[in-house]
């Protein structure tokens, strides 16, 4: 009996041995891949921002690194008093007024409307959710296609109205305002596909009920809808947040070169793209000290919604 105790031991220590092995050898790629590409990387690009590159010192050729300070953070906020700077941040700050406070609210109003089973519901789902399956280069083309003065389907109607076609794309601030019209058509159907997602699970007996006690739709919108997917509006809320910072092809693809449109994710990406080893420091010190400075307020609205309603579970 003893012999045949240890065997069994012996085979438990040794699965034991490759299950922990098995778990390590899983788990060494993902972090080892966060560690060098999200962990090294990040710390080389913090340290960059306080240093700076010199070739020449005292007539002798350096050609390295040096401590700088705060030189490329003092640089950077003195850029904020600049037209170009402000008018870049006024831009992604943009996007978030259109991402949070116009299709926000429009995807709610529809997801609800889709879920009370209007007419055509399915085939609008497709069209809400068609635009977000679509790659950005071909849905920016169509987007400008539409307003163009000699084909576009939006000139031909007003030129039959009589009415004359607008310089649609030609100067700012109209350019950046048709931006902000695409993120609103491209974006909704995302939106939509969330709250949809979340308004499908909520109990059918609270909608029975609703409808037995004769409450109005708009009622139970307010009153039953919007308090029980507030965690899924509260995370879609955040996200549109982050597109202060994460905006880039929208403009890169509807207005090419347009500096007047430029975001904050456009601007570090094409000065890094053009810009020398010696300007990238203050570049990364650039969008790292406007993320620090968004940090507090993101996590202080996140706080705020989520005292607004409780989390009910259902």
């Amino acid at each position: 009996m003893e012999g045949t105790s240890a065997v069994k031991r012996r085979k438990t220590r040794r699965k034991s041995i490759y299950e922990t092995g098995f778990i390590i050898l899983m788990l060494a790629y993902p972090v080892i891949h966060f560690i060098v590409f999200w962990g090294i990387v990040n710390f080389n690009s913090i340290l960059r921002t306080f240093q700076r590159y010199v070739m020449w010192q005292d007539g002798k050729l350096v050609n390295s690194w040096v401590w700088a300070g705060l030189d490329n953070y003092k640089n950077v906020w003195t850029s904020f008093s600049r037209a170009d700077t402000r008018r870049i941040i006024g831009n992604s700050l943009g996007y978030m007024v259109v991402s949070n406070f116009i299709s926000l609210p429009l995807a709610i109003i529809s997801s609800y409307f889709l879920f009370k089973k209007m007419p055509f519901a399915k085939w609008f789902r497709v069209i809400f959710f068609l635009p977000s399956i679509i790659p950005i280069v071909v849905l920016a083309t169509v987007f400008r296609f539409q307003f163009d003065a000699r084909f576009g389907l939006v000139n031909g109607f007003l030129n039959i109205l009589g009415i004359d076609s607008p310089s649609w794309f030609g100067v700012y601030p109209n350019s950046q305002r048709m931006i902000y019209l695409y993120c609103i058509w491209a974006g909704l159907g995302f939106n939509v596909l969330l709250l949809s997602g979340a308004i499908s699970r909520l109990p059918v007996d609270l909608f029975e009920y609703s409808h037995l006690e004769g409450t109005p739709y708009v009622k139970e919108f307010f009153r039953i809808v919007i308090p029980l997917i507030w965690p899924t509006i509260t995370t879609t809320f955040l996200l549109g947040l982050t597109s202060v910072f994460g905006v880039m092809l929208q403009p890169m693809m509807i207005m090419p070169g347009d500096a007047n449109t430029q975001t904050i994710a456009l601007k570090i990406y094409n000065s890094v793209r053009t810009a020398n080893e010696t300007a990238r420091p203050e570049i990364i010190a650039f969008g790292l000290l406007l993320s620090v400075m968004a940090m507090p307020f993101i996590i202080a609205i996140r706080f705020g919604m989520e005292k607004i309603y409780a989390d009910v579970e259902f």
